[in-house]
């Protein structure tokens, strides 16, 4: 019995000597990254100290930011590339759903120069739909998906470098939901979806949201994955003290910081002795700070140096340090060429637009940019939710396929857009225009749409057409209409200031475009128009003035607009176009035989915060046939300011103006009105015939104004002035740039 417990204790300590090393069990660290929003950059910071004291990750789990930050490092990205990333990151344009302006399509810049404002929603037969979120997170996505391209076949996350989960919230049953396959953008993105701010992402049968709202912190989640040890980075930003809690949104936010800091403080008392949990001190900055993300990283790093000591104990051995430094980077992007575009239309009744508008990047080099602005103008048609994309290997034909996702807006396919414009010259000359403009899709051809406008105030009108593209990328279309209109036209004494008359002119009119969109910027038009017009006094003396007149007309039109300007309302480049030209024939119904030419340019640049537009402005009509159709008007501010709205009227017109803006306050507030101080220098005059043009006859005119960008549209508060001695104030809904507005 002695001789047999002697052997077996010779056999298990050669078997103790012989064991490998790795068949012994390393501790496994896991890190922990909470939501915070843009303090979430102080992550950056912490993990710069991982790195320098050797520490090695096992596991990762995020929420929100924390997702954001993990998900890159769980891809191989290093603390120095996330640095990076942060910082040239332009979180205006990420945090936004448009693409630049250039890329939207000529028809929505239209609709956006008719309607200024941004308030759209949905109708239906059940009512009213709006977004369920203010920000759809398209740009965001993209830039997410170029960043994790090189990952984006990987569907088990635990195939990562790092094995990582991303947390989000049932938003319809408030469970928690941990993300460990799929798309790891879309397991992103529903992890970050600020209830209200983002719109939900539905995964699978969910309607996901921020998992802030349930789990901020995840330590069960790091635990669940095997972390035996965890470091915790907590950047919430606690709770708002009583001065600031100045409004019914403020107090809103208030009670959903309070329910999760005490979820936090649950998930807190999880932590067990050996743990490390860093807080950062991160001032002032507060989670919708994007722009001061930068500032949070030394913050991170800071508060992780102050804990050395006990992050020194989670350091790796030299061998499962050298293992985990030598994990995969994300590779550059492959240039392979794209040889098919696959376009899932299971949640787009406008797929087809996509497949057609993207099939010529086919045989192209896979680019993720280049991929991304193709993408970007189709989403500039105002269709989609978001536009997704992967790209896949295809063996046999040594290629890429690249696999579109669009996803039409929750909130259509019908929608309404609506618009409010005020003026006032606080001389007795205020008006106001309610606009709205509805758009319906159509089933009769893909694509196409009932748009239907209503007018009410300044000028009344009712008007429906119906738009149908055709053709290669549906970048052709006819646009049959019908419209009746009435406004008021003040009739002003020669060189007083009084108002002699008030004329009421009606327009029936009826036609049809054919259109066709070269780009984005560029559009043709064939115009054919038939229609009446009736001017009859309103208000005034009956001898000498107009009692009633009728006039039928008809023309044909041929017209370009050539639209590159960043910006509609205060752009720092680009320029815009319009040009057309009418010829009014008896055949076509017209009383009067004549060709009216109509020419308005402006151009934009900037030098930092200062704006410059430059521009002229005609109108020549060759006939000595003095008829309504021809007539054009100046007036306004910007638009020989000194002058009401509409009050110098004739068949020949001109006006040259330099408008000069300096941006106000903080350039680098996400959510701020931008604000302008401007001057305008202009000169111009109108004609009754061409022989009567005369430069000596040209009016010059100023204003100093200030102009505010609101989602309303904007508004300018001015004052303006003529050398013949008209003076106004002026407060006005709408832009000064007012290219020729379309039906």
């Amino acid at each position: 019995m002695k001789h047999l417990r002697l052997q077996w204790l010779l056999w298990a300590t050669l078997a103790l000597l012989v064991t490998p090393a790795w068949a012994e069990h390393e501790e496994r660290i896991g890190l922990v990254l909470g939501g915070g929003g843009a303090r979430g950059a102080a992550h950056v910071g912490v993990l710069k100290v991982l790195e320098e004291q050797g520490i090695a990750v096992d596991f990762i789990a995020g929420t929100s930011m924390g997702a954001i930050v993990g998900a890159l490092y769980a891809s191989g990205y290093r603390a120095d590339d996330i640095e990076a990333i942060l910082e040239r990151i332009d979180w205006a344009v990420a945090l936004s759903d448009q693409p630049e302006r250039e890329l939207l399509s000529p028809q929505r810049k239209a609709d956006a120069a008719l309607i200024p404002s941004s308030l759209e929603i949905g109708i239906g037969l059940d009512g009213l739909r709006t977004p369920r979120g203010l920000i759809q997170g398209q740009n965001l996505g993209l830039l997410l998906r170029e960043l994790l391209l090189p990952v984006s076949r990987i569907e088990a996350f635990d195939d990562l470098p790092i094995p990582f989960r991303a947390v989000a919230a049932d938003i319809v049953s408030g469970e928690s939901v941990v993300l460990d396959s799929g798309d790891l953008v879309d397991a992103i993105r529903a992890s970050m979806s600020v209830p209200g701010a983002f719109q939900p992402i539905r995964i699978d049968d969910r309607l996901l949201v921020d998992g802030g709202v349930v789990d901020n912190v995840p330590i069960d989640v790091a635990r669940a994955m095997g972390a035996d040890r965890l470091i915790v980075v907590d950047v919430g930003a606690g709770l708002a003290d009583e001065e600031a809690l100045a409004s019914p949104a403020s107090v809103t936010l208030q009670v959903i910081s309070i329910l999760m800091e005490r979820q936090t403080r649950q998930t807190l008392d999880l932590l067990a002795e050996g743990d490390v949990l860093i807080r950062p001190d991160l001032g002032d900055i507060g989670s919708a700070d994007f722009p001061r993300s930068a500032e949070a990283v030394p913050l991170g790093k800071a508060a992780a140096a102050a804990l050395t000591a006990e992050l020194q104990a989670f350091s790796a051995t030299p061998q499962r340090l050298a293992a985990f430094e030598a994990r995969p980077r994300p590779a550059e992007a492959e240039h392979r060429r794209i040889v098919s575009i696959e376009v899932d239309d299971s949640r787009s009744r406008m797929a087809f637009l996509v497949d057609s508008r993207l099939s010529g990047l086919v045989g192209e080099p896979a680019d993720p940019r280049r991929i991304e602005r193709w993408i970007g103008e189709v989403y500039g048609e105002g269709h989609f939710e978001r536009i997704a994309y992967v790209l896949d290997d295809e063996p046999e034909r040594d290629g890429l396929v690249l696999r579109v996702t669009p996803i039409d807006k929750t909130w259509g396919p019908h929608f309404l857009r609506l618009g409010l414009r005020l003026s006032d010259d606080f001389d007795g000359g205020g008006a106001y225009q309610l606009d709205a403009l509805a758009r319906i899709a159509s089933d009769i051809r893909p694509g196409s749409e009932w748009r239907m406008r209503l007018g009410l105030g300044e000028i009344n009108e009712l008007g429906a057409s119906w738009r149908v593209p055709f053709g290669e990328h549906a970048r052709s279309y006819v646009h049959p209409f019908a419209s009746a209109r009435a406004l008021d036209q003040p009739l002003f004494i020669e060189d007083q200031r009084s108002e002699l008359a008030r004329l009421r002119w009606t327009r029936g009119r009826f036609g049809g475009d054919l259109g066709r969109d070269w780009s984005t910027r560029t559009r043709t038009i064939l115009r054919l128009e038939r229609g009446q017009d009736r001017l009859s006094r309103k208000i005034g003396p009956g001898d000498g003035i107009i009692e009633r007149v009728r006039e039928n007309y008809g023309f044909v039109g041929l017209g370009i607009v050539r639209d590159s300007l960043d910006n509609a309302t205060f752009p720092t480049r680009g320029q815009i176009l319009d040009a057309r030209i009418e010829f009014y024939q008896p055949w076509m119904g017209s009383e009067t035989s004549a060709e009216v030419l109509r020419f308005d340019f402006t151009r934009a640049r900037a030098f930092g915060r200062y704006h410059a537009l430059g521009g002229v402005r005609g109108v020549s009509a060759r006939s000595d046939e003095l008829s309504l159709q021809a007539l054009d008007f100046l007036g306004g501010l910007g638009n020989l300011s000194g002058y009401g709205e509409r009050e110098l009227g004739g068949s020949q017109l001109f006006l040259s103006r330099l408008l000069l803006m300096r941006r106000m306050g903080d350039t680098q507030q996400l959510f701020a009105l931008p604000t302008y101080l401007g001057i305008s220098l202009e000169a111009g005059n109108v004609w009754e015939r061409r022989r009567d043009f005369d430069v000596d006859d040209l009016v010059y005119a100023g204003s100093l104004y200030l102009g505010v960008d609101t989602p309303l549209g904007p508004v300018f508060l001015g004052y303006g002035r003529a050398d013949s001695g008209r003076s106004a104030v002026y407060l006005n809904f709408g832009s000064l740039i007012r290219p020729r507005q379309e039906f």
